[in-house]
């Protein structure tokens, strides 16, 4: 049995509680302290009940409240290679001390009997990672702030009894919104952001080749994205090749503190 609880998510700050049947999970740390522990007391979890934290790459983000959980909580913090040492580097900066263990990609290690795997995105961060997590018979993807969907990324998504996805931006209101040039083109590019279209075509192929139909959409922009477009993007296209909406379970993270649980088993 996993739990998944998509605490926050979106383009300002990401943070994810993930339960196992052994472990307590945190994935990012992208918003304030104050509202890391408001997230975990909202879903009745003690902070002291953490086993790690795994860090996906060192965009504020993503780690905006780590310094501060670091220095008032002893939790080991995962990370992959640089992002490692950058966090290492961060907190000896402002004298934290903190358990930082390095993993590496395709390596996959152990919080108790939970098996982590991280794998290799592509985005503009030293070592950035996305994540597997299995426990039981049952493995969890998490996978935000991708330029695009590698070969390997699809390998590991494929194995996934679900999946959380980014569907960062809606390419009309990224081409007319007031971005600067040279943000758009950062966005769009290999070391970007995966657009609600490219989300798309990743789920379908997922969906019609694998049977894979559990989804979650993460790491909406707030000035490119609604939760309706979307939404509106999977299903409308969905339903042009015949799929029908009750087939296959997509929904969206909240910007704003949420309390679901998506609870796979």
């Amino acid at each position: 049995m996993i739990n998944v609880y998509p605490l926050y998510s979106s383009s300002s700050g990401n943070m994810f509680y993930i339960n196992t049947d052994d472990a307590n999970i945190l994935v990012d740390t992208g918003v304030c302290y104050k509202s890391i522990t408001k997230g975990l007391n909202d879903i009745n979890v003690d902070i002291s009940k953490l086993d790690a934290v795994l860090i996906t790459h060192e965009h504020s983000d993503h780690i905006k409240g780590l310094p501060l959980l670091c220095r008032k909580n002893d939790i080991p913090i995962y990370a992959c290679g640089k992002t490692a040492d950058y966090i290492k580097d961060l907190l000896d900066e402002k004298n934290i001390s903190a358990d930082i263990v390095k993993t590496y990609y395709g390596q996959p290690f152990k919080i108790k009997s939970t098996e982590i795997t991280p794998f290799e995105t592509s985005h503009d961060a030293l070592m950035p990672c996305a994540y597997n997590i299995s426990s039981g018979n049952n493995t969890i993807s998490y996978a935000t702030d991708l330029g695009y969907v590698s070969d390997e990324v699809y390998d590991y998504l494929k194995v996934s009894d679900f999946a959380v996805i980014e569907s960062n931006y809606d390419h009309t209101l990224l081409d007319f919104g007031k971005y600067p040039y040279n943000l758009k083109r950062r966005i769009k590019s290999n070391l970007g952001h995966l657009s609600n279209d490219d989300t798309f075509f990743l789920i379908e192929k997922l969906y019609t080749t694998l049977g894979r139909n559990n989804f979650l959409l993460a790491h909406l922009s707030e000035n490119n994205n609604t939760p309706d477009i979307a939404l509106d993007t999977m299903y409308s296209n969905l339903k042009l090749r015949g799929i029908s909406q009750d087939d296959v379970n997509i929904s969206v993270a909240s910007k704003e503190l949420s309390t679901e649980v998506i609870k796979i088993c």
